[in-house]
């Protein structure tokens, strides 16, 4: 086997990382680079992540703390409110939760599209709570999938709609062990 020269293994190593820094610097969705797509879409993943928080705590303000103004909720029935109208509804719902016991956020798209991003997630959640009517705790499994429309502002991305995918799925638990 030919060994080759000191020279040529350079030229060769020189055109093998131009090709990785021309392979780094091509552009991903909508002209923007990879690493600029990247960075979006980690920002994107931490805003996910951080509302994902806020549930946990069960703080309405904290869900809707990285969107717009004009942020709009609209549900399986089609109907949209508003953000203020979704910190008292999800204020509500939080007053009759007894504890969430787990929540899995999937995100299972994201699409780039200069400076706007749709993104798809998936959540399952179990938690307790209390029936709106009254009556004993119950335990409840969740998931529901949702289709939410960001925009990159001066103060980094926003999510401005979450539209719900479908109706949520819901099933009653029996009590957890010790309830």
């Amino acid at each position: 086997m030919k060994r080759l020269s000191k020279r040529r293994h350079y030229l060769l190593q020189v055109a093998a990382w131009t090709g990785l820094a021309l392979l780094t610097a091509c552009t991903g969705p909508a002209g923007a680079t990879v690493s600029t797509a990247s960075r979006d879409t980690a920002e994107i993943r931490s805003r996910i992540a951080a509302i994902r928080e806020a549930i946990l705590i069960k703080s309405a303000a904290g869900i809707v703390r990285d969107s717009t103004a004009d942020y709009a909720l609209v549900g399986p029935d089609g109907v949209a409110v508003d953000r203020t109208a979704f910190v008292i509804r999800t204020e509500a719902l939080f007053a009759r939760v007894i504890a969430i016991e787990s929540l899995d956020t999937a995100v299972d798209r994201i699409t780039l599209t200069g400076d706007r991003a749709i993104v798809e997630i998936t959540q399952t959640m179990v938690r307790q709570e209390q029936p709106p009517a009254g009556g004993s705790p119950v335990r409840l499994w969740l998931r529901y999938r949702e289709q939410h429309s960001w925009i990159r502002t001066e103060k980094g991305w926003r999510v401005r709609e979450v539209r719900f995918l479908g109706a949520p799925e819901r099933l009653t638990l029996p009590n957890a062990p010790g309830n």
